[in-house]
């Protein structure tokens, strides 16, 4: 079975083709680096040509919807809508490092729309233990380019909360953190 990690591995392998060139230039836009971060691309294809079996299993991840659009002459065939189709995907972890959750940002709509697949994980991942700084973003994207920036010192971390909220998981990774001494919230 299909899993999000492996999914994730194809979608970095997707932003890394010739053929993305309207993704590439998105990032390069908003001054991110698929080779500095963990960011894929979903072309919207990744169930294709896949055994119905893998397609069930991703629909029950979320990542895709049965939909009742035709396909062209093939009445047998069934039409999803993809979780994230043309985006850019940025992993979501939990306690463990294990991806559970993805953000999309489908940048190549008339207005770009951001979507999770779920309200599981933290991105980029918990804070180590011995973090003594927390800073808390806003979005995804924020927290990225912060990341990027280089600006974070050894026992510093950033994450970004959950759709503008603080979600439980993210009150358990604060609790966990015994050496803390200072949360930094950063309004985008």
């Amino acid at each position: 079975m299909e899993n999000l990690e492996s999914l994730f591995r194809s979608f970095e392998t997707g932003i890394r083709s010739v053929k993305a060139l309207k993704p590439n230039a998105y990032l390069k836009g908003i001054g991110l680096d698929y080779s500095q971060l963990r960011i894929g691309f979903n072309s919207g294809q990744f169930h294709h040509r896949k055994p119905q079996e893998v397609k069930d299993n991703f629909e029950s991840l979320g990542l895709l919807t049965k939909s009742y659009a035709p396909i062209r002459w093939d009445t047998d065939m069934t039409s999803y809508t993809v979780f994230g189709r043309y985006g850019l995907i940025f992993p979501l972890l939990d306690k463990d490092n294990v991806i559970v959750n993805f953000f999309a940002l489908r940048f190549d709509l008339d207005s770009p729309k951001e979507e999770f697949l779920n309200d599981k994980g933290i991105y980029p991942a918990y804070p180590h233990p011995l973090t003594k700084r927390l800073f808390i973003v806003g979005s995804v994207i924020d927290c990225a380019t912060l990341l990027q920036s280089k600006a974070l010192n050894q026992r510093e971390a950033v994450i970004a909360l959950h759709d503008g909220e603080l979600l439980p998981q993210h009150q358990q990774a604060i609790k966990a953190l015994h050496e803390l001494e200072a949360i930094i919230i950063i309004k985008g």
